[in-house]
């Protein structure tokens, strides 16, 4: 089931399922853009993936089989109903399971999102959907108050335990689990560290593990626009 949307053993090459420490989101600012910085200030190694890159219609990982969204129905930061796929009609939908206190790949994730989605030619119809694995720690405000720090755009999703184990089954995530460490007592919490995307004609492309590069979202974002 697992393998449903994508090649997972290439996912987890690029360590999609991380095991990190919930942090308060007063260390979030300086982790996210200096592990952003890092990563814009190495365009030269893309040229080294530029072979394997014309040999894919995307830049990410391309689903061999793409199938259907799923259309699950959790609770945006409104406290309103909201069904992932249904809502979300004419749109490409990133859809990315993480948690607010994340202190690496949610931060860069969505900081690489939000530079993106601003640059000039990148298509409008594009919908990050961020969900929460950790409903406890993640109320909708703090939700809110998390992602209006990359984009006030992005949409934020909570549920009970059990809905969002499985959305996670749903959608072929590695389903997050959370650990106690024994010198401390800060939980970690180990997540699927890929955006699923899918076209607006509903069908999972592509995949995006960490780390992905700018150039990789520049480049399938107009072309998953334009698949209805």
């Amino acid at each position: 089931m697992v393998e449903r949307f994508g090649r997972i053993e290439e996912a987890r090459g690029s360590t999609p399922l991380t095991s990190t420490p919930v942090l308060t989101t007063r260390h979030l600012p300086w982790v996210f853009k200096l592990l952003v910085g890092m990563l814009a200030i190495t365009p030269a190694l893309t040229t080294a993936c530029a072979d394997h890159a014309n040999e894919s219609s995307f830049a990410g990982l391309e689903v061999d089989a793409p199938a259907t969204m799923p259309n699950p129905t959790l609770t945006d930061t409104e406290g309103k109903p909201f069904a992932m796929r249904s809502d979300t009609q004419g749109s490409v939908r990133l859809v990315y399971f993480g948690f607010t206190s994340c202190p690496d790949i949610c931060p860069v994730h969505l900081a690489q999102l939000s530079d993106v989605l601003d640059r000039p030619g990148m298509p409008p119809n594009v919908k990050v959907l961020f969900v929460t694995v950790d409903p406890e720690r993640d109320t909708s405000e703090v939700i809110r108050t998390f992602l209006d720090r990359f984009n006030s755009d992005f949409v934020g999703l909570t549920g009970t335990v059990d809905q969002l184990l499985e959305v996670q089954q749903q959608f072929s995530a590695l389903v997050a689990i959370p650990e106690t460490v024994e010198d401390g007592d800060s939980p970690v919490i180990g997540h699927d560290g890929r955006v699923f995307a899918f076209a607006p004609d509903g069908l999972g492309r592509t995949q995006y593990p960490h780390p992905t590069r700018q150039t990789a979202w520049t480049r399938d974002l107009p072309i998953l626009a334009t698949l209805r």
